[in-house]
């Protein structure tokens, strides 16, 4: 593939020293106030490597030519998510040969990089100058967040988590490791979907080489010697999974976490794991963190603060012990403590509590027995690539006490490498662990570009794609190559003759031009689709006929 490096040399950048950043251990960083060829017009930034900093010029310049060799669906990710080298910076004479060490008189003395966006920035009264918003600021008491105006609830910081994750995913897929991950590294915006923005990547590692020494943020070293890893990376982000839900900059306790999801509070233990080959990638993240946030979505909403209290048109009848008067909240509403017989309940209340009691009784008694197999059968190890659990949430995935106690429901989920779906809605059918089995499968295969695993699941006598024919596969690989779904549900399943029906409701992330019809530049769709499957060898895709799919722009 051709690949292009731009030279530019400082000269050519404008009166940029009259526009400083700010400094550090490395080198200084300008604004570039007239960008150069190729890029004019763009928001760039310009670093300065200090002349005694002992830094490998032809590392950097493999790091420029990365984004070439991305794929689309890469590149229109990274690129909003990394102040990545975009050019190289020397003095002295042209460069004539690469890699840049091979050229006598000349030396590369930094880069060029976007800057910046000001959605980055924390504009804070309580702050005495203008921050980079980096999620160093998360990690601390709501109190605190408060105060310099940041807002933040556990529905964010999971989209903040989840598309941490994305990134670190598709840097890993081409050979890329963050080494000093840490919240200092890390901004975040919420002006729109909430993202985050990895600086300083000229520190990253890429294909095990390094543009300068590794360092690492102290209380966020991996405990092995072996630095900017993909292990070492799943450790430092299990640490930003456990620490942004407990808002403490050291703490590694898990029960924030657990309380917004058992499932990844069991990835962040085995995370935090000292044998760097148990701790769970970033693929395995992202389809616990897709499930958590299409769970939180479906919670009812938390009440109300109340507000100020107004006595009722017509007074109620007297309460045996009245409570006090409810004051306005000052902070989120958190999950209410459970009732007490202090708490005014009356007489009615203690009724229904032993009504209750009796009929869990009399539930214990007739089904004890099948409960006790259902559970053991339960237990056992899956035999096939995707598993499906029904089981009440009664712990986090390292076997460890959920402190907020049982769910109130089954968990249903069918999981697969790369996604998985929720079929609570069907749970009482018979077949739809089977037939969610099929699509986490499915889409998961997507999720992780193995389209011939994805093209296995289709019935051989399907029409929506030639199986046999080269062109046809090509062309399908083609259209899902930009796409990842997430938040996938199955919603219903019906007979219909031979087949049977299933509908599918996910949203999709695309890039430009491979959105549905009618919105083709649309990058994000919510998608509800019935298929009809047949029963070859195990449920398969026959086809979704087109008055089954319905879409809309997220």
């Amino acid at each position: 593939m051709m690949t292009t490096v731009s030279w530019v040399r400082p000269d050519q950048l404008g009166d940029y020293t009259a526009h400083g950043l700010g400094s550090g251990g490395q080198g200084r960083v300008y604004a570039v106030p007239s960008p150069p060829g190729r890029f004019q017009g763009e928001y760039l930034a310009y670093k300065e490597y200090l002349p005694a900093l002992a830094y490998d010029a032809d590392v950097l310049h493999d790091m420029v030519v990365l984004r070439d060799l991305l794929s689309p669906s890469d590149r229109a990710l990274l690129d909003n998510r990394l102040t990545w080298p975009c050019a190289m910076v020397y003095t002295g004479r042209p460069p004539e040969r690469l890699p840049p060490s091979r050229n006598a008189g000349m030396r590369v003395v930094g880069f060029l990089m976007p800057r910046v966006a000001p959605s980055y920035e924390l504009h804070s009264a309580s702050l005495s100058e203008v921050k980079l918003q980096a999620l160093e600021f998360l990690l601390n008491d709501d109190g605190y967040a408060a105060r310099i105006g940041l807002d933040v609830g556990d529905p964010q910081r999971l989209a903040l988590l989840l598309d941490l994750a994305r990134t670190l995913d598709r840097l890993h897929h081409n050979q890329v490791t963050v080494g000093d991950l840490s919240p200092k590294n890390i901004l975040f915006t919420l002006a729109g979907p909430p993202k985050c923005l990895l600086i300083d990547c000229d520190s990253m590692r890429y294909r095990g080489r390094d543009v300068m020494r590794q360092v690492e943020t102290t209380g966020w070293e991996v405990p092995e010697p072996a630095k900017a890893t993909t292990a070492s990376d799943c450790w430092k982000f299990a640490l930003v999974a456990a620490r942004i839900f407990n808002r403490d900059h050291d703490s590694t306790d898990l029960a924030p976490l657990r309380a917004v999801s058992t499932g990844l509070a069991g990835l962040a233990s085995r995370g935090h794991t000292r044998d760097p080959a148990r701790r769970p990638a970033m693929a395995e993240w992202l389809t616990a963190l897709d499930l958590a946030q299409h769970r939180m979505r479906q919670r009812p909403a938390p009440p109300p603060a109340a507000g100020p209290y107004r006595p009722p048109r017509q007074p109620p009848p007297p309460d045996p012990v009245p409570g006090p008067v409810p004051l306005p909240l000052q902070t989120p509403p958190r999950r209410p403590p459970a009732a007490s017989g202090a708490d005014g309940g009356g007489p009615g209340k203690v009724l229904v509590a032993l009504l209750l009691v009796i009929a869990a009784i009399w539930a214990a008694v007739q089904y004890g027995p099948e409960l006790v197999a259902a559970l053991s059968s339960a237990s056992e190890p899956a035999t096939d690539s995707s598993s499906v659990r029904a089981a009440p949430g009664t712990g986090g995935t390292d076997g460890s006490k959920d402190p907020a106690g049982p769910e109130t429901e089954p968990e249903y989920v069918a999981e697969a490498p790369g996604a998985s779906v929720d079929y609570s809605q069907v749970a009482d059918d018979p077949r739809a662990p089977d037939v969610a089995g099929l699509f986490a499968r499915f889409y998961g295969a997507i999720n992780n570009r193995d389209y011939d695993e994805a093209l296995g699941h289709y019935d051989p006598g399907t029409a929506t794609v030639d199986l046999d024919s080269t062109a046809s596969r090509r062309k399908w690989k083609e259209v899902m190559a930009t796409t990842r779904e997430s938040g996938i549900a199955l919603t219903a399943v019906h007979d219909a003759g031979d087949l049977t029906l299933a509908t599918v409701s996910f949203r999709s992330h695309q890039d430009p031009g491979y959105g549905p019809a009618g919105d083709e530049n649309g990058t994000c769709t919510d998608w509800t689709v019935t298929y009809q499957l047949t029963g070859t060898d195990g449920y398969r895709i026959f086809k979704a006929p087109e008055e089954g799919v319905s879409h809309s722009p997220c």
